[in-house]
């Protein structure tokens, strides 16, 4: 949302984490040095491009040299 000075404004947003989730969110914010908040907004950004690859038939994955390791799938 833009405001009219053109500034974003921010949603909070409550969430509901099983403790393997928290525990999880918690040690790649540490690990990352960067807040929770931050880290679940990298992942939604991610999130957000493996889908719309995933629509043009492309799809997110982590490579080693010429192999791919690891695919995202979002469906």
């Amino acid at each position: 949302m833009v405001t009219e000075k053109g500034t974003s404004k921010r949603k909070r947003l409550n969430l509901d984490l099983t403790p393997e989730a928290y525990e999880l969110l918690q040690k790649l914010a540490d690990e990352s040095g960067k807040n929770m908040a931050d880290v679940l907004r990298t992942g939604l950004a991610l999130y957000g491009i493996a889908q719309e690859e995933s629509k043009k038939g492309r799809s997110l994955g982590v490579v080693e040299g010429e192999k791919v390791v690891k695919e995202i799938v979002t469906t």
